[in-house]
């Protein structure tokens, strides 16, 4: 499978219907809203890399897995 944040390969885990998880090897382990998935999708949307693996890098000091909703999202613009 593809990381959702970089397009590296990822591998997924089974998870709460409405999210998608993956680890990457270089993103990490997260989980992502599928609303948002889809969003991006729509919209033509990629992720700012470096600056989402530093927030999630941030968020593991509070959650081993953080989750990404529409409002976490740092897109390049």
């Amino acid at each position: 499978m593809t990381c959702l944040i970089c397009a590296g390969h990822a591998h997924t885990v089974e998870c709460a219907t409405g999210w998608e998880e993956r680890h990457c090897s270089e993103c990490g382990g997260y989980r992502m809203s599928q609303t948002l998935i889809l969003a991006m999708m729509e919209q033509g949307q990629i992720f700012d890399t470096p600056k989402m693996r530093a927030w999630l890098s941030t968020r593991r000091d509070v959650v081993p897995i953080p989750t990404i909703e529409s409002h976490h999202a740092i897109l390049v613009r």
